[in-house]
């Protein structure tokens, strides 16, 4: 499912936000110790963000067009709490 697919589910109601991170947890779990695509996964603060997401959609806000949208950002920004190591071995 794209972006705009995943967008157009949650505000009509037949996804949320939490049910599209668990997908995406679910298939990073399911991939990454293949692939080794990921150096941090930040799970508990997606599904934190997907629940207050819910409940502004619930409220009849809109929260931005792609709020909801999983994504991945490659370790060379910083992120709040997360190591930055930018292509480097030493963290």
């Amino acid at each position: 499912m794209n972006a705009s697919e995943i967008t157009a589910h949650l505000r009509s109601g037949r996804l949320s936000s939490v049910e599209v991170v668990k997908a995406a947890l679910a298939r990073i779990g399911e991939r990454d110790p293949e692939i080794n695509a990921f150096t941090s996964v930040i799970g508990e603060r997606a599904m934190a963000r997907a629940r207050a997401l819910d409940a502004e959609i619930v409220r009849g806000n809109d929260p931005g067009p792609l709020a909801g949208v999983p994504f991945a950002a490659k370790n060379l920004f910083d992120v709040a709490g997360v190591t930055t190591l930018a292509g480097s071995i030493i963290e």
